[in-house]
């Protein structure tokens, strides 16, 4: 263990996540299955609103039994004159399509059409007319307008037909027949209006149960990334440095690993009131965490890190650029994490490792971050080569920066390799390299 003072390295070792947006608006999301606007306006100019929809249930129940009424009262009708016409015929076949408007509605449509054409041409009812007219309101509720227009246009050319083909309608009967249809159809879209209203509160509710689903798996990594980027790493630190606290060889090393065990018991302390001061306020905002450390500098973090490496018994070179890196302040940040989390892996899984390196290399197109160590033979890096929480973590977060991470075992330790791509907005000279001297 080298023997000189610790630098600000322990306590500026942990670094914030800068969690991205968790969860953005996208059109997708945004808007109800249906596509429709709230509006009334707005569902009636949307096409969505306009295709065929199935009769609610409880619309359907009543048209169900409104039918079965009708069957009962023409079947008593039928078995008290004691014969059966074909105006009964029709008649019966006219209500059993429109019970069909309760399962298939275009199919029901033009049933009824058929059986009231038939009706009003060969027989000359009205009450075929009447009936139609009616059933318009089934057809404006489910139908997709092709039929709704056909209905009407059949409608009116019965009308007219019957009109100047005889008495059947009274003096003012085709106004009657038009009142009705306008009736039958204006009821037929409040009932379309109503479920389409329905349906986007229900397409509504379930977006809003999905934001806040996301909202609490958002505040759950929120969480778990502080505990783990900066309470675990501290307690990472007290953990190594008091078990080797009895074999220091001397005064020196001992005061470093007491430096560096209290500084980190302090940190790991005040993020932990931190994060339950804002885990049991949900009103106010508790105690405000540092977004970031070493002042948003991966270079300044690459340096410190490999001071705490020293300090913990593991000759570390480090290699940082001399002019600015040219990237991103979320990107450096993410560069910062990884590197912590690098540091931390080695300090946990590998602290008897010979030797480690640390290095930022910067190309025209990205900056890249290099850490490795060499182990002894009788240590594998098997962990790390697909890593825990903390490595996916960094991979997610390299990625939302347009990065990526890649970490693989190697002949003589562990490899970790990030890159993020450059800032075209930033500068973009390379400069050389400064070396952390090992010990």
């Amino acid at each position: 263990m080298p023997g000189r003072t610790p630098t600000s390295a322990t306590g500026s070792v942990r670094c914030w996540a800068s969690v991205p947006e968790a969860f953005p608006a996208s059109s997708t999301d945004r808007e109800p299955v249906l596509a429709v606007r709230s509006s009334i306006g707005g569902m009636l100019r949307s096409r969505a609103f306009w295709e065929q929809r199935s009769l609610h249930p409880v619309a359907r129940l009543l048209l169900v039994l409104a039918v079965g009424v009708l069957l009962c009262i023409a079947i008593a009708f039928i078995l008290a004159s004691g014969t059966f016409t074909r105006y009964d015929l029709l008649a019966v076949a006219l209500y059993l399509s429109l019970a069909a408007f309760a399962w298939h509605p275009t199919i029901a449509a033009v049933v009824v059409m058929v059986i009231s054409g038939v009706g009003v041409v060969f027989t000359g009812s009205g009450g075929d007319l009447l009936e139609l007219a009616i059933a318009l309101s089934l057809v404006a509720a489910t139908c997709v307008p092709w039929v709704i227009v056909a209905h009407v246009a059949l409608l009116g050319a019965l009308t007219t037909y019957i009109a100047l083909s005889g008495p059947t309608l009274a003096e003012g009967g085709v106004y009657g027949i038009a009142g009705i249809a306008l009736i039958a159809f204006l009821a037929g879209i409040a009932f379309r209006l109503v479920a389409a209203r329905e349906t986007v509160l229900v397409a509504e509710r379930a977006r809003i149960a999905k934001d806040l689903e996301a909202i609490a798996r958002h505040d759950q990594e929120r969480i778990a990334d502080e505990l783990h980027d900066g309470i675990a790493h501290d307690l990472t630190l007290i953990l190594f440095h008091a078990r080797a606290l009895p074999r220091q060889p001397d005064r020196a090393g001992r005061q470093v690993s007491l430096t560096t065990i209290e500084e980190s018991a302090e940190q790991a302390l005040q993020s932990i009131q931190s994060l339950l001061s804002l885990i049991r306020d949900t009103k106010t905002e508790g105690p405000r965490l540092r977004s970031t450390r070493y002042e948003g500098s991966v270079t300044e973090a690459v340096t410190s890190l490999g001071a705490l490496l020293h300090d913990a018994g593991i000759p570390t070179s480090v290699a940082t650029p001399s002019v600015p890196l040219g990237v991103a302040t979320t990107a450096e940040r993410v560069l910062t994490e990884t590197a912590v989390e690098a540091v931390t892996n080695i300090i946990k899984h590998a602290p008897k490792s010979k030797s480690a390196s640390i290095g930022i290399h910067v190309r025209p197109d990205a900056v890249e971050l290099v850490v490795k160590n060499v182990a002894p033979t009788s240590l594998t890096a098997e962990d790390h080569t697909t890593g825990g929480r903390g490595l996916r973590r960094a991979r997610q977060r390299l990625a939302s920066s347009e990065g990526r991470l890649e970490s693989e075992r190697t002949p003589e330790g562990w490899s970790l390799r990030a890159v993020v791509p450059a800032d075209p907005d930033s500068a973009s000279e390379h400069g050389g390299v400064s070396a952390f001297p090992p010990p």
